[in-house]
């Protein structure tokens, strides 16, 4: 009877002792595998450096993307704040070169004006000298006689040549006529002076930066 039990167990205890055999070829394995698997994952994660083979780990390669990427977006940053800064520069060197145009072009205005006031003045005055001159030489003279009349020009540079040599007949029409023509001279010698010192005023350009 204890035969007959024992031969009808003695398969499960072959499969049995297979199974132990089994699970302990199968510990050491798993084990390796394991090892196996984390290595690669390591590897894959931290990279690797064996004397001049190396490759780099994903952590390394986000960090690099990452570190590129805020570099890239400070590039832009400081791009768009450059560009500001020039937009202002530019605004600002502007409004200085119109302030000197417009100063420049109103001295030149000024400065024309008062020549200008000053020669027509002149003029005016020595034209009224002559007309006391003649209503004296009128009073003392008799009507039949000739009467010499000096000339009269326009003050400085502002009187042309023409009418600097003119010389004046007898009578007070031609004396109105010749300083009318004189005025005239002395207004066209004026607009004349006042477009050449505009034109030559430099309208355009970059102005000079002052350091701070």
């Amino acid at each position: 009877m204890f035969q007959q039990i024992d031969r009808l167990l003695s398969p499960v205890r072959q499969l049995y002792e297979v199974l132990r055999d089994l699970a302990r070829l199968a510990v050491p394995m798993i084990v390796a595998v394991a090892i196996t698997i984390a290595c690669v994952q390591t590897t894959r994660l931290y990279g690797f450096q064996i004397w001049s083979i190396s490759m780099r780990g994903w952590i390394e390669t986000a960090e690099q993307f990452e570190r590129d990427r805020d570099a890239e977006r400070a590039a832009h940053r400081q791009t768009k704040i450059d560009y500001r800064n020039a937009q202002i520069e530019a605004a600002r060197l502007e409004s200085q070169r119109l302030d000197r145009v417009r100063t420049e072009q109103q001295e030149i205005t000024d400065a024309v004006e008062a020549d200008y006031s000053a020669s027509l003045a002149d003029a005016r005055t020595r034209a009224e000298r002559l007309r006391e001159d003649l209503r004296t030489r009128s009073t003392a003279r008799s009507a039949a006689d000739p009467i010499s009349v000096p000339s009269l020009s326009a003050a400085g540079a502002g009187t042309s040549a023409a009418a600097e040599n003119t010389r004046l007949p007898s009578g007070t029409e031609q004396l109105e006529r010749d300083l009318i023509a004189t005025e005239q001279a002395i207004q066209l010698d004026a607009l004349i002076d006042w477009v050449k010192r505009q034109a030559a005023v430099q309208v355009s350009g970059p102005e000079v930066r002052r350091s701070d």
